[in-house]
């Protein structure tokens, strides 16, 4: 890791499955959107169970120290920029310095470029350019809160959205994939001087392309520009993707990010995946509940995320949107968080175990319960034609801790299951 050129060629000696010990942190505090549930969703389904949730206190926290990868997805970059800090940008920069391997999307990837703008300046990087930014708006042919964001003087502006076709360039056709389709919501066109580290371009639009300018400038502004990244950084790295290959509908792309992925885990060293599989003593001090205590929990989370998951879809028959930060929330996703939390408990109910923190178990149930009545608190004010927006940041950011906590006990549970097994065999 942190060699000038980038090879799809394994290094030998580590199978995949060893390579899936490696630990990932996905960041899902201040400023993300809900596309890290994309992430959680790829890699549980390819087998990576060493999952940890994130939010801004990995500033005041050693975390960062225990991982060997960290996933920072989109959202808002100004909220993680300003949720972070300058603690946080330290961190990540040690972080990558001493090997680490950071994958950005989207907003992600914006956050690690260089720019001279309050608070992004604390993370000045990777010396990558954009090619989506303009002093004066291009015309638009559909004009929203969607379509661009300032940035000081200037405006950064997204010529399309949904899918495009991306294509890989001729050294890493030993990848077996020469092209692939993945959406862009958001994400930059990138320029870099090194061009063996661009590992794919924007090569043309589909017919699912819904474009914000006209069809000429969009082409002008991403077509033959990077879209996927790798820029060494000391012993480390960061990756910048501009469409999200994580997106579960689509499946090539994703193939492409755990391959990308798997083959940067080969050729580093000192993972510390690599060291051991997850032990009782390798987490945290925890509370572990089994039988009648944890069908109890679980039985009560299944009640209110059903009651959530009823208040949240009759809020969606509402035209009404919130600006929180710079960006746009509708209430589709709300039920985003719900369902991908509604679907995880029935995998509970399947362990014999619930492993978390101290506390956490009853501060789900506790949690799911208050979004109940909040998102309720929200129909309730549209109705009678009230401001809803700060019930809705409160709404939003309960269902980040909320989701944080509970991928914990998801995945600390999951990975007691796999240690029990060890120890019988």
């Amino acid at each position: 890791m942190g060699h000038p050129e980038f090879s799809f060629l394994p290094r030998q000696g580590f199978d995949n499955d060893t390579l899936r010990n490696a630990k990932i942190g996905i960041y899902a505090g201040k400023g993300a959107s809900h596309s890290w549930l994309w992430f959680v969703d790829l890699f549980e389904k390819k087998g990576f169970v060493n999952l940890f949730f994130l939010d801004e206190n990995l500033r005041e926290q050693n975390c960062l120290e225990k991982l060997d990868v960290l996933i920072i997805s989109g959202g808002d970059t100004f909220a993680v920029a300003e949720a972070l800090g300058k603690q946080g940008a330290r961190k990540i920069s040690g972080f990558v310095e001493n090997g680490g391997i950071y994958i950005g999307s989207c907003a992600g990837a914006y956050l690690p470029m260089k720019s001279s703008k309050e608070p992004l300046h604390l993370f000045n990087f990777v010396n990558v350019k954009i090619t989506n930014l303009a002093k004066v708006l291009p015309e638009s042919l559909r004009r929203n809160s969607k379509s661009f964001a300032a940035y000081g003087c200037d405006y950064i502006f997204h010529p399309v959205r949904e899918t495009v076709k991306l294509r890989v360039p001729n050294h890493f056709y030993d990848s077996g994939l020469t092209e692939f389709h993945a959406p862009l919501y958001g994400g930059p066109g990138m320029t870099h001087d090194h061009p063996e580290n661009i590992l794919a371009y924007y090569d043309d639009f589909t017919g699912e392309t819904s474009f914000l300018v006209s069809r000429q400038y969009a082409e002008n502004t991403l077509l033959g520009k990077a879209a996927v990244v790798r820029v060494p950084y000391r012993q480390g790295c960061f990756y910048l993707f501009g469409p999200h290959l994580e997106h579960p509908g689509y499946q090539a792309a994703n193939n492409f990010l755990t391959t990308v992925l798997l083959k940067e885990l080969s050729e580093a060293t000192g993972i510390s995946g690599f060291q051991h599989h997850f032990s009782k003593n390798a987490e945290r001090q925890r509370e572990v509940l089994s039988g009648r205590a944890a069908a109890e929990i679980i039985r009560n989370m299944k009640r209110e995320l059903s009651n959530s998951r009823i208040a949240a879809s009759g809020l969606e028959f509402y035209p009404v949107k919130w600006v929180i930060g710079k960006k746009v929330y509708e209430p589709e996703k709300i039920r985003v968080f719900l369902e991908a939390m509604w679907k995880r408990v029935k995998s509970l109910e399947k362990g014999e175990r619930l492993v978390g923190s101290p506390g956490v178990l009853s501060f789900l149930v506790e949690n799911m319960a208050s979004v109940t009545k909040e998102i309720r608190q929200i129909k309730n004010g549209i109705d009678q034609n009230l401001d809803t927006l700060e019930i809705a940041i409160s709404v939003f950011e309960r269902l980040q801790k909320l989701s944080i906590n509970f991928f914990d006990v998801v995945f600390q549970s999951i990975r007691e299951g796999q240690t029990e097994r060890i120890g019988e065999a």
